[in-house]
């Protein structure tokens, strides 16, 4: 799971999912204001048909916030020493806090939010777990 050509790789699709954060976070308005009406009224059709009613849009925002850095966090730990795993969620929350200290500092139209620190922090830190996992896995193949 570490040949060069696979760290070669990482860094690269880090560099492109890094880009694509910094895009979505520094925009200068949020970038789900186009769509809340829509998304209010899917949910409202959803929830209609049996989604439960706790799934709303600030749990769909949050989620979205989780699944944003799960793959900052997996390109951290498939850099990192496998035992470092947990750096991923170390560096996310940095990242994070500088995100969310910018958009209060610079974006006035943002929204900053200690929320969306502990959001961006568990879905580095799940990234992280899974390359984690993998290797554990790849491990007790190799060995058998």
């Amino acid at each position: 799971m570490n040949s060069a050509h696979t760290r070669r790789w990482a860094w690269r699709a880090l560099g492109v999912i890094a880009v694509a954060v910094v895009a979505i976070t520094f925009w200068p308005t949020p970038v789900d204001q186009p769509f809340q009406s829509a998304l209010a009224r899917l949910l409202a059709s959803l929830h209609r048909h049996g989604l439960p009613e706790w799934v709303t849009y600030s749990v769909v925002e949050s989620a979205s916030n989780v699944v944003m850095f799960v793959p900052l966090g997996a390109l951290i730990a498939l850099l990192a020493w496998p035992s470092l795993w947990w750096i991923s969620g170390v560096l996310g929350f940095f990242a994070s806090l500088t995100i969310e200290l910018s958009q209060a500092l610079l974006l006035p139209q943002r929204f900053a939010a200690a929320g969306d620190v502990a959001a961006n922090t568990a879905g580095a830190l799940l990234g992280g777990a899974a390359i984690c996992i993998l290797r554990y896995v790849q491990l007790g193949r190799e060995r058998r």
